[in-house]
């Protein structure tokens, strides 16, 4: 496979998807852009975004900016996608717009998941390390942004959605803890830089004293934007099916069928509540960016 070629084509059918879906007026199309993460703030608190709403035609240009959106830029992260959520809902009266559509979008995922495929089954590997496959996919697509590349688009073509409602998604992630890998990693960190050797040091003592199964590692997600779909089941058309998405870019809907859409509300941090079915526990520390955590 030719990576530069592959990604060739990527960026033609992508440049002809902008102009079939800017040529017709859609029934609605209201989409939010994100604020864009700085290079080197990927891990600052998130305590506040602001979505800004476009509709009309200026939600079809940011849409469209958002599928074409694959280098790095100056001045962003690298590690942060910039997000652009909504939905582009187009009538289907046209059958030649829906299948060029449809076509387009399905071809432009196969060359997104190809690319991918090629680099980890060539440069991936646990024995490999991870600058492998960065230099084999940028010496291909220089300033291409891996996170953009890969992230698919998505179409619903008839399938008679009723509802698309967007919201924000915070999930921590918990894992159980290995605590004799756990302590060499640490130990493996002091022989490399002594100057963590005093915080580390305390941190092992720590954690000797806590018996394994109450100990658990907690990696907090950043929050992001998801969307709730209600559409009709197509196994039971008069069942309602209903599924959660990240939502990292515009969907495209064609059908006749009302859609109501529920643009992404404003995230203040301090007003989401905790869950009350948490386990209580006392933070022993942190070690690459993990919270050490002990069951009570």
């Amino acid at each position: 496979m030719n990576i530069s070629t592959t990604f060739q084509t990527l960026e033609s059918e992508i440049t002809q998807l902008r102009g079939v879906l800017g040529s017709r007026l859609p029934l609605k199309a209201s989409v939010c852009v994100l604020p864009a993460v700085a290079d080197g703030e990927e891990d600052m608190a998130i305590e506040h975004i602001m979505p800004e709403l476009k509709q009309g035609h200026d939600a079809v240009h940011a849409a469209c900016a958002a599928y074409a959106d694959l280098h790095i830029r100056d001045g962003y992260s690298q590690k942060s996608a910039r997000r652009t959520t909504g939905v582009l809902w187009y009538d289907n009266t046209d059958a030649e717009f829906s299948q060029l559509v449809t076509r387009l979008v399905t071809s432009i995922n196969q060359h997104k998941e190809s690319i991918q495929r090629h680099i980890i089954e060539n440069y991936g590997g646990d024995r490999r390390p991870e600058y492998m496959r960065f230099n084999a996919l940028h010496s291909a697509c220089p300033g291409v942004m891996t996170l953009h590349l890969y992230r698919q688009l998505r179409m619903f073509d008839n399938a008679n959605v009723n509802l698309v409602s967007f919201g924000w998604r915070q999930k921590t992630l918990f894992s159980r803890v290995n605590k004799i890998e756990l302590l060499q990693k640490m130990g493996k960190d002091i022989e490399e830089d002594e100057d963590k050797s005093v915080r580390l040091n305390s941190l092992i003592k720590a954690i000797a004293r806590v018996p394994e199964e109450k100990l658990r590692l907690r990696r907090p997600v950043k929050v992001h934007p998801a969307a709730n779909i209600a559409m009709a089941d197509p196994e039971q058309p008069d069942q309602v099916l209903r599924l959660s998405a990240a939502s990292s870019m515009p969907f495209i809907i064609i059908q006749d069928e009302h859609v109501k859409i529920r643009p992404l509300p404003e995230f203040v941090a301090n007003e989401v509540k905790p869950r009350s079915n948490r386990l209580k526990t006392d933070v022993i520390g942190i070690f690459h960016g993990e919270s050490i955590e002990m069951i009570l």
